[in-house]
């Protein structure tokens, strides 16, 4: 089963429409060219979706559904799996049929996840019709933005050195066994995400979670656990990721490091509820709020010495974006008059500085595209970058 409803996905709230493709009817040349393309995942986004039996407008679906005839849903399920054997190496997408809300609205949902063997090429012609002559000429497609296409040269290239380096949260930890993974976490993120999981809880085994999750591999002997999964499901990531925790400092005089009155808190298990306890402790503790009577005015005016929804943004970019291969935590460092989140080492490479001080930066490709993904799913992340500067 697909996590992600598809309910959630035809909102467009959780997944950017650039990485969702609606088809009305069934295209094997487009569609092939979409799986293949996410299957790339030029853009370092995990991939995307495809939901045939919808129509578009804009890269938004169009209600009333079309939906898929139910005499060809066998049919075309099949030809999915026998045209995807064109694509090298072999790609299978995760597919699931849906009778959306139980009303003979029949549609094909495919999860095009990211591959991990790539970069993978498929025919311009997959299929044609009677009489038409075939272009069996291997394209490598890409989606860098809403169309599929096929790649040039430097973005061939760009592709063979994104599957060298696979992102860090997406490889296996050889350290991590599944005892590791703490079942209750796993679950309230299901909740949390309103996934289509939360009818399986009760009859799936954790193991199955995990594969359906995408945070573990299935091998001939246990699972194989990925960074992410340690990362989002463990009670102690930073036993097996160094630095997967955040740490707190609150200086309570002007000497600030100089002086030895300060509050330390470490706040750790998954990183999603480090975020959430560190806010936590911020809004109760550090956040004040000042209301102000005006004369001949009903409603007071209220202040606060800082603005929590930017707090929340800077520290969800701090874990989202930092290097798990640094053993170095976030740190938050509250003075008496400004706080500093931090993460480590910085700005990524591909960043230009005097771009970014400037406020023109556009930040292509991600660190962490899993944390990214999850951290979206239950609304901590949105994905897409924001800077705050401040002068």
């Amino acid at each position: 089963m697909i996590p992600l409803k598809i309910e959630t996905l035809l909102e467009g709230r959780v997944v950017e429409h650039d990485r969702v493709e609606y088809k009305t009817g069934w295209n094997p040349n487009d569609i092939i060219h979409s799986i293949c393309a996410f299957a790339n995942d030029y853009d370092n986004t995990n991939g995307g979706y495809i939901v045939i039996g919808v129509k578009e407008s804009n890269g938004m679906p169009v209600f009333p559904l079309e939906g898929v005839p139910k005499e060809k849903l066998d049919s075309i399920q099949q030809e999915i799996f026998q045209y995807c054997n064109q694509i090298i190496p072999r790609y299978i997408p995760r597919i699931e049929v849906v009778d959306y809300k139980n009303e003979g609205i029949y549609l094909i949902y495919l999860w095009c996840s990211a591959g991990d063997s790539g970069p993978y090429q498929a025919p311009k012609s997959v299929y044609v019709e009677n009489g038409e002559k075939a272009d069996k000429s291997l394209k490598y497609w890409i989606r860098p933005a809403s169309l599929t296409t096929d790649a040039k040269q430097d973005e061939i290239s760009e592709l063979f050195d994104k599957f060298n380096s696979v992102p860090f949260d997406d490889r296996v930890n050889r350290k991590a066994k599944i005892d590791d993974i703490m079942r209750g976490y796993l679950e309230d993120f299901i909740r949390k995400s309103n996934s289509s999981l939360v009818m399986e809880l009760n009859s799936s085994s954790l193991e199955e979670l995990l594969l359906a999750q995408e945070v573990a591999n299935e091998t001939d002997t246990e699972l194989d656990i990925r960074n992410i999964g340690v990362l989002m499901f463990a009670e102690h990531p930073e036993k097996l990721i160094p630095g997967a925790y955040i740490e707190l400092i609150r200086f309570h005089s002007e000497e600030a490091e100089a002086s030895d009155d300060f509050t330390e808190k470490i706040f750790t298990g998954p990183i999603w509820r480090q975020v959430q306890d560190a806010l936590n402790y911020i809004k109760t503790t550090v956040i004040e709020q000042k209301v102000v009577k005006v004369q001949g005015q009903a409603e007071a005016e209220r202040y606060f010495n800082y603005p929590y929804n930017a707090l929340e943004e800077t520290l969800v970019n701090a874990v989202f974006h930092k290097s798990y291969r640094e053993p170095e935590p976030v740190e938050i460092r509250i003075y008496v008059d400004s706080i500093q989140i931090l993460n480590y080492p910085g700005l990524a490479k591909w960043i230009n500085l005097e771009r970014f001080v400037s406020g023109k930066v556009k930040g292509r490709k991600y660190r962490n595209r899993r944390i990214g993904e999850l951290f979206k799913e239950i609304d901590l992340s949105e994905k897409r970058e924001r800077v705050f500067l401040k002068y």
